[in-house]
């Protein structure tokens, strides 16, 4: 009995998989290709399918063409409850950063579209504007396109201007003619301090699209990523917004999407953020270091893990973390309010072989020996 049982789940589970891709294939159909976790949405909430085994839906879709590129490794391990919230409670605040496709033999790509693209993120709304840099990345060819992000950005929110601009310290940006463009269009301007990189939002954002346009590109004859690019950022603004692992609902029970995000609902938006992750609200205070306990002390050396391989894996009884070879010294101890609402350390680091400065949450550096004079 409990044989056939078991065939008989196998048989309900295949059959369910069938319909999930059968969906999948119409998203892609429709130029909006799913992301994984759209996926899993779509299979266990909205089709509410409980013989369907999240490990057989992956492994799955690992050999699905579109999804086929997109395996790989993370580089250090998630430690999800306990991520920085970005703190902001209107739109108009962008963090952005610039994004590139490589020069393929399938199709040369022209000169003029080498530079890449500027990618523009509200950090509220979640909305993606994009405009591509032409021949240049030239502050002129950026301040073309900030202008034409602008633009976008008022017809998306009616009788809103943008407010801020957050970017990493590109020498185009940080010149005069890009500094005066922002004080005249009176933006204000931020550029990232604590590490050499910190556009998260904006990049992530980049490596979605990317990944999308690749699955566009498997089921289109079209292969020129310039074409594909609205489509790409058409699909990203169309998918439903999650804040701390849930997702924001309006006021008719539909999901707030990017698109969505307007100036009749953005108050109603925002108050819906802050219910779903108190820490926006949190964070805004700052933190007393003195009532933080720190592993490690300032002039302390250290090096970021690079891998945690477990037990399980490596087949002992302990595990073995693999450390980089860059050597950082501590500079400065923080605390920030975590999106589990604890108050964790941060240090603030600088490379003794470069300039550079990062900032590292204290699970992932271990002490170091003093590096030789």
């Amino acid at each position: 009995m409990r044989f056939f049982n078991l065939v008989f789940a196998e048989m309900e589970a295949s059959k369910q998989l069938e319909e999930v891709f059968d969906w999948i294939k119409g998203q892609f159909e429709k130029r909006q290709p799913p992301r994984f976790t759209d996926v899993y949405d779509y299979a266990y909430r909205v089709r509410g399918f409980k013989t369907l085994k999240q490990s057989q839906l992956r492994k799955a879709l690992r050999l699905f063409p579109g999804y086929a590129v997109n395996a790989r490794q993370s580089r250090f391990p998630k430690f999800a409850r306990k991520q920085r919230p970005i703190l902001v409670n209107t739109v108009g605040c962008l963090q952005c950063d610039l994004g590139f496709f490589a020069v393929t033999r399938e199709y040369e790509t022209p000169v003029s579209f080498r530079s890449g693209f500027l990618v523009a993120k509200d950090i509220l709304s979640r909305f993606t504007y994009v405009a591509i840099l032409h021949k240049t990345k030239s502050a002129e060819s950026l301040q073309k396109a900030f202008t034409e992000i602008f633009e976008k950005f008022k017809i998306q929110n009616k009788g809103k201007k943008v407010l801020s601009v957050a970017f990493d310290k590109e020498p185009a940006i940080m010149g005069r003619v890009m500094q005066n463009f922002f004080r005249e269009k009176n933006v204000a301007f931020h550029a990232f301090e604590n590490t050499a990189s910190k556009s998260k939002l904006a990049e992530l954002t980049i490596r979605l699209i990317r990944e999308t346009i690749v699955r566009l590109k498997v089921n289109s004859k079209e292969q020129r990523w310039w074409h594909l690019l609205p489509l790409a950022v058409d699909a990203l603004n169309m998918q439903p917004i999650k804040v701390n692992n849930k997702y924001i609902k309006q006021k008719d029970g539909n999901y707030f999407r990017p698109v969505d995000v307007n100036e009749f609902n953005v108050d109603y938006f925002i108050k819906q953020v802050q219910k779903a992750a108190p820490a926006y609200f949190f964070s805004n205070f700052s933190v007393d270091p003195s009532v933080i306990q720190f592993r490690f002390n300032v002039g302390d050396y250290v090096k970021p893990k690079l891998i945690s391989t477990s037990s399980a894996v490596i087949g002992v009884k302990r595990s073995e973390t693999t450390l980089e070879n860059e050597i950082f010294v501590i500079t400065k101890r923080m605390g920030y309010v975590s999106r589990s609402l604890t108050v964790e350390p941060l240090y603030i680091c600088k490379s003794t072989v470069t300039d550079k400065t990062e900032a590292f949450e204290e699970n992932i550096i271990a002490l170091a020996p003093h590096p030789p004079l």
